[in-house]
């Protein structure tokens, strides 16, 4: 019982992380229908960016999150307005701004290679005692990310549901032709889409790669965002994050009781399973009622 219970915190701690990302791809798939693909490259670029300034810089953590965060949020709305914003303007089919985005990101990705090189690395922290309740001993770092990430997720709540960009972004998710109709700046909305984009990558790059290992592929876990967000119902946040605790779960209790080997063939196996009787994810809505 102890050891599902310390394996349920480490899964709702990934699921976290997850959930960081899922909701990221959900939030620029509810507006503009399409997948962006750069994501991992965001969050491998503020993870080597904490991770320099930590490092090389010996700069305490707190500093090196809002560097890293805002940097990323720089490179995000840098590429919207260079790689996406001239084909929304045109009206590009979404397939463009797909292959743009997989372009970006092979860019930034051999980028980040070719300044730190391919080796892994790990964040010069100590390691960190954990937290013993009776039998069941909790990792510190599954905690403080759980924490901070359901953190972040409840401010972006608050700013979607109870402010009037956030409002403006729903409405865009509606119907983007309208809500510009209606006196919504389109190019706003993206600049406040694409900061959110960074933010959430930079704070889900920051903890994975301090849970693991910071490397120029780390991004390629973003796939399991997808998943996520596929499971719950792509285009809904509160799916994508229902879909990443899910995820998170089932992969560390199969890590756990199984094998670590076998995490992401049950991943996609889940994946499967789900669309063959729920088409639309499992709180799936129709494009009318997205977000």
């Amino acid at each position: 019982m102890e050891l599902f219970v310390q394996q349920l915190i480490s899964g709702i701690s990934i699921g976290a992380i997850y959930s960081l990302l899922a909701v990221g791809y959900a939030l620029v798939y509810s507006v503009y229908n399409f997948t962006n693909w750069a994501f991992d490259a965001f969050m491998a670029f503020g993870a080597f960016m904490a991770f320099t300034a930590i490092s090389s810089l010996f700069l305490p953590f707190w500093l090196a999150m809002i560097i890293s965060v805002a940097l990323t949020i720089i490179l995000s709305v840098g590429v919207e307005k260079l790689a996406y914003s001239t084909l929304r303007r045109r009206k590009a089919p979404r397939l463009f701004m797909m292959i743009s985005a997989m372009g970006v990101n092979l860019a930034i990705v051999n980028l980040i290679n070719k300044a730190y090189g391919g080796t892994f690395r790990k964040f010069p922290f100590e390691n960190f005692e954990p937290i013993f309740v009776g039998g069941v001993s909790i990792g510190r770092m599954d905690l403080i990310a759980g924490l901070i990430s359901f953190g972040v997720l409840a401010l972006l709540w608050v700013f979607l549901y109870r402010t009037k960009w956030g409002l403006g972004i729903r409405a865009s998710a509606i119907d983007i032709l309208t809500a510009s109709l209606m006196g919504i700046n389109n190019d706003a909305v993206a600049v406040i889409i694409f900061t959110i984009t960074g933010v959430l990558s930079s704070v889900a790059g920051v903890f994975y790669g301090m849970k693991y290992a910071v490397y120029p592929m780390m991004g390629i876990v973003t796939i399991k965002a997808m998943i996520a967000s596929i499971v719950g119902g792509l285009g809904s946040l509160p799916a994508a994050i229902i879909g990443s605790m899910i995820l998170g779960i089932l992969e560390t209790l199969v890590s756990g009781y199984i094998s670590s080997s076998y995490r992401d063939l049950f991943s996609f196996l889940f994946l499967i399973v789900i669309l063959l009787f729920f088409p639309n994810g499992l709180m799936g809505k129709s494009t009318e009622e997205k977000l």
